[in-house]
């Protein structure tokens, strides 16, 4: 499949690298296929979730555990059954980002994570309970070295 994407031009998946979103992602029901792309081939912590079904919309992904290592969500039970999983140690997790052009109003959704089987190919975005921010600052993730 070729498509037209936001950030890198045309490219082409093959059919076991779409990821189908049942339920599409909050705010965005309609669409329901995805692929990952990596912004940096030597970096796969931040990603594009490239829409499929509308090359317009793609998102900023990170793998969160590369950032806050102590992140521990726990998804609903019947969640990862939707995607036919038993438990959250076999699941993919990222975060939406919200990127700006001023860093310090950059913002990543700590609270709704997208969960992936990446046996299946399935995915679905979560909300956690907990103390978990739909805003959590960006910058705050940056380490310094």
């Amino acid at each position: 499949m070729d498509i037209m994407t936001k950030y890198f031009g045309q490219l082409s998946f093959e059919e076991n690298e779409i990821i189908c979103f049942d339920d599409g992602l909050f705010g965005f029901d309609e669409l329901h296929k995805f692929a990952l792309i990596r912004f940096d081939n030597e970096n796969g912590n931040m990603l594009c979730l490239q829409s499929l079904d509308k090359s317009e919309i793609a998102f900023t992904i990170i793998n969160p555990f590369a950032f806050i290592p102590d992140y521990k969500p726990c998804p609903a039970e019947y969640d990862l059954k939707k995607i036919g999983l038993s438990n959250e140690k076999e699941a993919l997790f990222y975060n939406v980002c919200v990127i700006h052009d001023k860093i310090k109003e950059s913002t990543v959704n700590m609270r709704c994570p997208i969960v992936i089987n990446i046996d299946n190919r399935k995915a679905v975005q979560v909300v956690l309970d907990g103390n978990y921010s739909f805003k959590h600052p960006f910058i705050d993730l940056i380490k310094e070295e």
